[in-house]
């Protein structure tokens, strides 16, 4: 699995000055180098312009494609587009180990070599939304209906004019009057 992961290693050591591009591929043996990951499968394409300065160096993630979702109301797996902008700026110090935040990753001046892999798993996995829906984040999709009607036999059914049957243990509660 850790060498999967190589292939998303950005070499940056013997690079000029300037701005640089480089493209991954992320497929359902990427996300299966996670355990816990969100995402099982997916095909997409995560663009990186790199842009090399004196002592920092920004990089822009373009990723888009497809990942497979599965629906909250219907648990069908579906194909949802993706299109995922993000910026991380790199900084080189000399000393230590030093303090890396959302936006801001921090090497060693030894260091020769970007690993994105877990940046990319991240910003995939952020993207996705707390609620799944087929028609919402599909396209042209919509929920399994032989789940939904399942579902809606399943439901309790509105008792008409009937009083709603309540635990008598509350009943003495009822009684209780606020002055």
């Amino acid at each position: 699995m850790v060498n999967y992961l190589k292939q998303y290693r950005i070499p940056f050591t013997g690079l000029s000055l300037g701005a640089h591009d480089f493209e991954f591929n992320i497929d359902k043996a990427f996300f299966d180098c996670y355990d816990y990951s969100i995402v099982k499968d997916g095909s997409l394409r995560a663009g990186v312009e790199l842009l090399k300065q004196e002592n920092m160096m920004i990089a822009q993630f373009h990723i888009t494609g497809t990942i497979m979702l599965t629906c909250d109301v219907c648990l069908s797996s579906f194909p949802a587009n993706t299109d995922i902008t993000e910026r991380l700026i790199v900084k080189f110090t000399d000393e230590g180990v030093a303090e890396s935040t959302e936006e801001i990753v921090v090497l060693a001046k030894h260091e020769h070599e970007l690993d994105i892999a877990g940046l990319l798993y991240e910003y995939i996995n952020v993207a996705v939304p707390h609620y799944i829906k087929c028609s919402e984040q599909g396209s042209n999709i919509t929920c399994d209906e032989a789940v939904l009607a399942k579902l809606n036999d399943l439901s309790p059914s509105p008792q008409g004019g009937e009083e709603k049957q309540t635990d008598p243990r509350w009943d003495a509660l009822k009684k209780i009057k606020y002055n």
